[in-house]
């Protein structure tokens, strides 16, 4: 840390961003283009990854580290190129429905439950 900040917004790396790459193109805090830190509506490992890998990893007791590694590994490469096409679908009406609210959590916009897959 440095000027009480996290590192990639303290003073001297946002001088070093701004000289390589201008002001508008730089996505983060105190920047032109704010963008919101560590929101689970943007990170499609958030709002999909991580459940559907806790639903299928999960279903039968583990045994020790190496099962858990081999497991999340395995299911990993077991999803599909539809399955992603998905995913990134999904995120782009995420995206659009925080363009269009401001920034704001667009959970209440979504339906409940979250889905696990999408296949």
């Amino acid at each position: 840390m440095q000027d009480g900040t996290p590192p990639h917004i303290a003073t001297p790396p946002q001088q070093l961003l701004n000289l390589h790459f201008g002001n508008v193109r730089i996505i983060s805090r105190h920047f032109s283009t704010a963008w919101p830190p560590r929101s689970s509506d943007l990170n499609p490992c958030d709002f999909w990854l991580w459940g559907y890998l806790q639903d299928v990893v999960y279903g039968d007791p583990i045994a020790n580290l190496a099962e858990l590694k081999n497991r999340i590994a395995q299911h990993i490469h077991c999803i599909t190129t539809e399955t992603l096409r998905s995913v990134v679908e999904h995120a782009a009406l995420r995206f659009q429905l925080i363009g269009e609210n401001g920034g704001q959590h667009i959970e209440h916009f979504l339906n409940k439950p979250k889905p696990t897959s999408f296949s």
